[in-house]
Parts: structure tokens; sequence; C-alpha cells
């Protein structure tokens, strides 16, 4: 997200509150997610670079495919938030549905590992939005979902949004259909279908030992890079 009112770039982690921060920032400028355009939150145009969704943009791509150039993004004040990788992947795993067709263990072999190699911008490391590939945190300001009350305070200070309040939007409750299409999509997916989950909304909440070692494997930037525990 490109805001010039504000001097403001956001880089949008998939799964870390992106939205609910976003929305503040349309809020203010008298915009909504009709003519969200405006900030880079929309789909790429043909012949565009990047991702499929622009407001996934890493922070070296912001510059690197010309969406802004470098002295503007020195600066603006430049932001991003990020989660603990458990609690991501989990997230991932409820939030498109594979929680209702395939256990956590399947989606991280079946799905999430395939995925990363492929460079999906919804599942890459989070240290890949925010650090180049030299190794350089390319962000001004590192915010952590698990202290979001007071880091969200920091960003709206910088930003001339002292007196704004972070609403909660982007809960779905399309799981199910996200389920189904993605079997559909994935026959490879079949035989790990568990048709009992199709009937059940409980969340997993946790990862086992050798699931966490899997996604540590996967994510082990993430760890190191922001500073979270194994």
């Amino acid at each position: 997200m490109i805001s010039h009112h504000h001097h403001t770039i956001f880089v949008h982690v998939p799964k870390v509150a992106g939205q609910s921060i976003e929305t503040v920032f349309l809020q203010d400028l008298g915009l909504d997610w009709d003519s969200r355009g405006e900030l880079l939150l929309r789909k790429k145009k043909s012949g565009e670079k990047g991702p499929h969704r622009l407001a996934h943009l890493t922070a070296e791509e912001y510059t690197q495919l010309g969406y802004t150039d470098a002295d503007t993004f020195r600066s603006y004040f430049t932001f991003t938030f990020v989660r603990h990788p458990y609690a991501r992947v989990l997230s991932l795993y409820h939030y498109l549905g594979y929680s209702r067709i395939i256990s956590v263990e399947a989606f991280i072999d079946k799905v999430l590992t395939g995925r990363i190699r492929e460079h999906h911008f919804f599942f890459r490391p989070q240290y890949e939005y925010a650090y180049d590939a030299e190794g350089r945190l390319l962000v001004e300001f590192v915010g952590k979902l698990e202290r979001i009350a007071e880091d969200i305070k920091i960003v709206f200070k910088r930003s001339g949004l002292d007196d704004a309040a972070l609403p909660h939007v982007n809960k779905s409750e399309k799981g199910l259909k996200r389920g189904l299409t993605a079997l559909l999509k994935q026959p490879s997916l079949l035989g790990h279908f568990q048709p009992r989950r199709l009937f059940s909304n409980k969340k997993t909440k946790n990862l086992s030992t050798s699931e966490k070692d899997k996604v540590y494997a996967l994510y082990a930037k993430d760890f190191t890079g922001f500073d979270y525990e194994r």
C-alpha cells in the first residue's frame, strides 16, 4: 500500500491483519474497497509485474518493479507487521479452507511446501517481504501481531493518524467453499481427504512437535529475522 497523502508505505504480509490496517488509511481518505486502487490495493493489470494482488508487493519489489522510486521509498515511513510462523501457518490452513478437507500435517506436506517452492505470494516467508536478497531490512518499522495494540500506535503516529482505531476485517466464513474448491483443483489431495472435516468448524490451535519442525525448516528465516522462538 502506498499512501502519498500520509507519506507511508505498508508492506502487507498475508494473514497478518493487513486489511484492518489498510482500512484505517482508506477511511481517512474517504475511500472504500471499491476505490482502494488509489493506494495500489488492486489486482495487477495485464503486463504488470508482481504478485496477483499488488497489495502484497515485497519491500524490495516496490522499487525493483517500478511502483515507486528509491528516493520516495527512503523518504516515506515504511512498515510491515509479522506474526509467529506457527500461528501464521495455522491461519493460512483455516482461512483457505484446507482445515475442512485435510489434516494440518497434510497441508504442510502437500500444499505449503509446494507453494513456497513456487514463490506464491500468499505463502512466501515473511522475511522475504521485509528483507532484500542481501539480507538487509528495508522497512523502517516491523510491528508484531502479538503486540499490535501497542505497535499500531507507533504506525498511526508516524502516519498522522493519532486518533485512529484499528477495526477487525477479513474474518472469513468461506472455509468450506474454499476447501472444496481446493480439493477440485488439486486432485492429488484426494488421497488425504478426510470427509468428517466437512462437518466440523473445530479450529486446530496447536502444532505437534513434528509439524513445528517442518514449519521451522520452511520458515527458518522468519524465526531468526523477527526474533521468534522455535
